[in-house]
This record gives structure tokens, sequence and C-alpha cells, in this order.
């Protein structure tokens, strides 16, 4: 991908974000979350979803789970400012009941990636004199109300807790929680435990991870519901998707903060049986967690698994994070949204073209952050670019699909993709973050400075062929200096996608060594053996295709127009990562047509030469252009697209006299509203203004147009 591409696509992550989270602060704020058809706030005194509502408690959540995205954006006044209306606005001393996990993910884990951003001992994004530690009073103010909830025989927290009155005898419905919700609270709480010297956070949510722990299989599974009073199974059943996912994700993230070895050692086991017991077919179903695969309750798929691959790439496995990607990228490649649930055909009786259907009361797609995730972090594993095609691949489908005036809008029906009135504040936290950190400058910078300061962390050495050499472990100080770049070594993301610093000082007390020397040479030891071992894996992973779509992407010098898909001839030649081509652009000219006469090869030769469908067969075009020196076809489909379902994979026909076999240049049919759109583009008067020669002699000159091909995915 070329960097005015890949500069383009950032710039619309960004632009994805503002355009969010300005409508929110708009239409919704101090509400918790935007709906964005009605351009109104979600209020959490009308619970009109159920249990989806328990994340709403009148707390401004989509601010304060955007606080640090603004931080990733270098945006440092809308920072200072959301900063000040959090302190000035929002208050947890309200009756109103909220889930346990949700409120300690996105709200205290968003106050306390703030509170180190913005403070001067970490990060210094504000000024002494505009920023006291309110961030971090606001959190510990909010564990104190959520700490009820773990008073319970087992010491497994129930689901729910009311922030004035907390544990609500009439709520039985809160003793029923899940591991992923019991036992994935416990980086945010380790670090509110050490940024404010109360250890009974960190202290009751590690008790609730061993007590869920202590209740395993013998084959080391876990079921996915539980009753917090009696710690007896209510559903034996489980696998890495809802009511799982976090709790193996956080085993691990909490070894890496604390280098407890303790921590490894559960994720270890965990790992382990999951890739045993509960993977078949390369994908992972939901089993009984006493007899593995050979009990299989459903072949479902959870849009939740996509947050497997990210996890593997943290843990080494990357060759395995390859293939679950793949498996989870195709259900978003097949409908343009990831569906919530997708049931696999019964095993041996899939066929190409069918694999399995979507779950009928789960065929929404509510923007979730899972698969961009670890698209991004396969990315920073490999520098395979096929992960940025994939991104690009996500990032315009919800811009197609979920965009709309007053931000972006879940996907409500899979198969019409018809949206809903729902914008998650997980969207704006996650989603966009994931897709702006994907197509980055510099991948290693996930804060960006003004300023230019020695890097004092744990430094990777490369050589020439780009192959990691070692690790050397740096001296950190305690308090960082102000306004100096935070690196991917210098962080941990939660699982809400928070950014949380990584400290020498706050672990301390529990270790042996320093916390973030530890954790960035693991992260260092990991990208050394997936940089010089897993790049040829990456490549050797890709699927064979009959019919590989292709990506067209325009740009003028180095400035990006756009990037649209086109279908590939069966005949000709066959654009491949190994036949990449990149030339001069001929637009639509009313002298060649459709190429179906004579050309003037003065016109054509050496370009990729755009022309309409006409009377003439593909082949024959491709000919008399071949002929005439040119060295591609982009044929505009004379048919306008029927529907919003975008159909990427079909292929142009030979025609019966087999003169394809006579055609050496690559021909692809282009849609006719990709071809009226880039024309539109370049017609702008930016591109006129900011592109064109401004030389006399330049003047009039036709503005020159660059066309690369590549696959579109692969």
């Amino acid at each position: 991908m070329h960097d005015s591409e890949r500069k383009f696509l950032q710039q619309q992550a960004r632009d994805m974000f503002y355009h969010g989270y300005r409508n929110y602060m708009e239409h919704a704020y101090p509400w918790d979350e935007l709906k964005p058809l009605s351009c109104s706030g979600r209020r959490w005194d009308r619970r009109e979803r159920g249990d989806l509502d328990d994340v709403l408690g009148g707390f401004s959540l989509t601010l304060i789970d955007s606080l640090d995205m603004l931080a990733v954006l270098g945006d440092r006044d809308e920072f200072k400012r959301a900063v000040h209306l959090v302190i000035t606005t929002v208050s947890f001393d309200r009756n109103v009941t909220v889930s346990v996990f949700e409120s300690t993910i996105r709200v205290i884990g968003g106050l306390l990636s703030a509170h180190m951003l913005a403070s001067s001992e970490y990060f210094g994004m504000m000024d002494d004199h505009d920023y006291h530690g309110e961030l971090l009073d606001l959190a510990v103010d909010l564990g104190q109300r959520i700490l009820p909830a773990f008073e319970t025989p087992t010491g497994l927290p129930v689901h729910r807790v009311n922030l004035q009155r907390g544990v609500l005898l009439s709520d039985r419905a809160a003793n029923v929680t899940c591991p992923a919700a019991a036992g994935s609270l416990l980086v945010e709480m380790a670090y509110l435990s050490r940024l404010s010297g109360d250890q009974r956070f960190e202290r009751r949510a590690k008790e609730a991870v061993v007590a869920i722990w202590e209740r395993r299989s013998e084959l080391n599974l876990l079921g996915s519901a539980i009753d917090v009073g009696s710690g007896e199974w209510l559903y034996a059943y489980g696998g890495i998707g809802a009511g799982l996912d976090s709790f193996f994700e956080y085993l691990l993230k909490y070894y890496l903060i604390s280098n407890d070895l303790q921590w490894f050692t559960m994720f270890n086991a965990s790992y382990h049986a999951v890739e045993t017991h509960v993977k078949h077919d390369q994908v992972y179903l939901e089993v009984n967690m006493n007899h593995g695969k050979n009990h299989i309750s459903t072949r479902r798929v959870s849009a939740l698994q996509a947050f497997w691959p990210g996890l593997q790439v943290l843990f080494g496995d990357v060759s395995g994070a390859i293939r679950s990607h793949e498996e989870m990228f195709s259900l978003w490649d097949e409908y343009g949204a990831m569906p919530e649930l997708f049931e696999l055909a019964p095993h041996g009786k899939s066929r190409p073209g069918y694999r399995g259907t979507v779950i009928h009361w789960a065929r929404t797609s509510p923007l979730r952050p899972e698969l961009i995730e670890s698209t991004y972090h396969l990315y920073q594993a490999t520098k395979d670019h096929k992960y940025l095609k994939m991104g690009r691949q996500i990032l315009q489908d919800i811009r197609r699909v979920s965009k709309v005036p007053c931000g972006y809008a879940g996907v409500g029906n899979i198969h019409t993709l018809d949206v809903e009135d729902r914008m998650d504040s997980y969207f704006l936290s996650e989603t966009a973050k994931y897709l702006y950190l994907l197509f980055s400058d510099d991948p290693d910078v996930i804060v960006p400075s003004s300023v230019q300061h020695k890097n004092d962390t744990c430094t990777l050495m490369i050589d020439k062929r780009e192959k990691i050499t070692t690790c050397i472990n740096n001296s950190t100080t305690s308090t960082r200096q102000k306004n100096k770049p935070l690196k991917a070594a210098d962080v941990v993301f939660s699982t809400e996608g928070h950014i949380l610093i990584l400290d020498s000082h706050l672990f301390r007390g529990s270790i042996k060594q320093k916390a973030s020397d530890v954790s960035k040479c693991e992260i260092g030891k990991i990208q050394t053996y997936l940089r010089n071992m897993e790049l040829e894996a990456a490549r050797q992973s890709e699927r064979t295709r009959s019919v590989i779509p292709v990506g067209v992407a325009i740009r003028v010098k180095n400035v990006h127009l756009m990037t649209f898909v086109a279908s590939p001839a069966s005949f000709g030649l066959q654009v491949t990562t190994s036949s990449f081509l990149e030339a001069p652009l001929l637009l639509y000219q009313q002298e060649i047509h459709d190429a179906c006469g004579s050309i003037n090869s003065k016109l054509v030769h050496g370009m990729i030469v755009m022309v309409s469908r006409g009377s003439c067969s593909f082949a024959e075009k491709a000919i008399r252009l071949q002929t005439a020196g040119a060295l591609g076809v982009l044929v505009i489909n004379s048919k306008a697209a029927s529907s919003r379902l975008v159909k990427r994979r079909y292929s142009l026909a030979d025609d019966r006299r087999g003169l394809g076999k006579h055609v050496t240049i690559p021909v692809l049919l282009i849609s006719q509203e990709d071809a009226v759109q880039l024309q539109r583009r370049v017609d702008e008067k930016w591109v006129q203004r900011d592109i064109r020669k401004k030389s006399d002699e330049d003047k009039g000159k036709r503005v020159k147009l660059i066309a690369s091909l590549s696959p579109w995915l692969y």
C-alpha cells in the first residue's frame, strides 16, 4: 500500500472519530450514549433495551470513554476541555443500578487512562495548575461504590450494583455472572489500587479471578454462567466468545503489568486448554467444560471471538493468530459487517458458498472493535500489508453502511445492512482508535508529541535486513518527561482499548523486577520472534482463491484520491502480490469510448485506460488496447449497483472465440458509481489548486493520475 493511501485512510479514521464525537457532544451530551438516527441522547432513566442498558449510569459515558482517543489524535485542547467537563459535571452519587463490569472497564478505565495522560507525573498533557488528580478521585469514588458487589460468599462480584444503595436484594438476576464479567476487572482495579494506595480494589479483583480459576474442570476449561452465592456453574458450556473472552485476556495482561508468574501459568494452562479442547477444524466452538469437543453444545461463532487473534499475537503465537484471524475476517468479508452470532454448518456439511447461517435473533452488528483490534496487532507483528488492506475494507464498509448525519449507526440487520439507532461508546474508544493506529505513520507511536526527546525505553535493534537482533532494557525514570511520546512498549491496552501507561514504580511492591522494564522486554521478545519467524508464515497462510478482487488506488503525486474494488477477468494478467502494477491512468475519453474501434496509440501507450462497456467483448477491448501499447484496462460497468450489498467475487468471462488467451495485460470491471466519483474528485477545485503545477508552461495540462493495482486483500 502506497504511503499516500495509508495517510488518506488514517485521515478518514480520524474524521470518523470526530464525526461521532462531535455529534455526541452536540446532540447527546451529557447523556451516556448517542442515538445517531434520532440525533438524541440515550437516557439512563429510560431503560429501553433491558440488560443492554446496564451500561448507562448518567455519567457521560461516551465522553469518559473517548478521553484517551483525543490524546492519541494529539488534540490537546479538546482533551483539556473534555477533562474539565468531566471534572465539573460528572458525579457518581446517583440512585442508578449499573453493570459492575461495564462501569469498571469503560468508566474507571477511561478515568485512569486520562488521569495518567493528563498528569505531569506520567505523560503531562495538562499543566500542574490545570490538573490536580481529579480524574483519579472520581475513579476512586466509583470504585468504592462498586466494592459492595464483592461481598458474596464466594468473593465473586454480583453482576449489578446500585451506586447509592449497593447490592439490591430484590435484584436476583444480579447473582448470575460469567467469568468475563467477574474476572475481567483486574487490570483496571490493579491500576486503581496502585495509583490511589487503596489495595482493596486489586485484592478483591484478584480474589474473584482465583475463585473462578479454582472452579475450572480437569481440562482447565470454564463454564459461561456461575452463581455468585454458591459458586456452582449454571451453564457448564463455554468457548472463547461471550461470557469468557476478556477473562483470558486479563490473565495475560495482568502478568505483563505485574510480572507475577502465577498469572502467566494460569493463562498458559487456559490457552492450551482452549487450543486442545475448544478448537475444532480451525474454529472455536462452545463445548462442555468437562468433556471438551467430545460434547459440543453449539457450532456458533460469536463476533466477540475476533479478539482472540490479537491475544495470540501478544502471547507470541502469530501463526495461530493468522489462521484464526482469517476465519473471523472471512465473515466480515462475506457480509460487509460482523454478525453477532453465526451458526456453522454441521461438521462435513459445509460446501463452497455455504458455511452456515446467521442466528435470526442475532442479526445485528453494533460496530464492535474486536476484529480491527486483532488486525492492528497482526500488522504490528508482521508488517504485512495484507492487514492494512483488511483494515481498509473494514473502514470503507463502516463508512458506506453506518455513517449517518448524526454519527455512526450500528447495523440492525446483517442481511440488508439496515442500521439501527445505536452508537455504543466503544465505537469511539476502540473501533475508531484501532483503525487510526493501524494506518499510522509510525506504528510504534501511540500518543504523539511535538517535542522530541531521547528514547529511554526498551530499544529494538534492527539490522539492514529488518530483522530484530536484540532487545535492550534501558533505565526508566518514575516521572516521565512532559511531552515525551508514548510508544507501544510503554503501554498496555485494556479490554476497552484504554491506554494504561506501564510505570516502574506502580507495581514495584509485589514484583522482583521493575514492571515496565519486564513488560517492555516481553513485548520486545515477542516482536523479535514475530518479525524474524512469522512474516513468511503470514504470506503462506493466504487462501487459494479462484477470483481475487483487485484494489485500484488512485493518486496524484503523493496525494491519494480514492481506492475502489474491481472485478478481474478470467483471462489476461492476474493481479497478485508478485504482479503488482502501477502506471499512469487515462480517464474515460470520448475518443476511445468503448475501445471497440480504432485506437490512437499515442494516447494510450504506457497507460492504464478507462473505457466504457460498449458493444464488443472484454477480450476484444483488451487486445485492441494491448496492441496500442496500453498496460491495463478498466471497463466501466454500464449498470448501477442495485443494492447496498457489495458483491466482490465475480469475474469477466472470455468470449466464445477464446480471444482471452492472447491477452497479457490486466482487465478489470469497475462500477459506474466509482468511475463517476473519481471524475468528480479529479474535477474538484482543491485538486486543481493544490496539485496542478504552477509554472506557466504547465498551465492547462491535464492532472497526471497514477493508478496502482494490487490484490484487494491478499
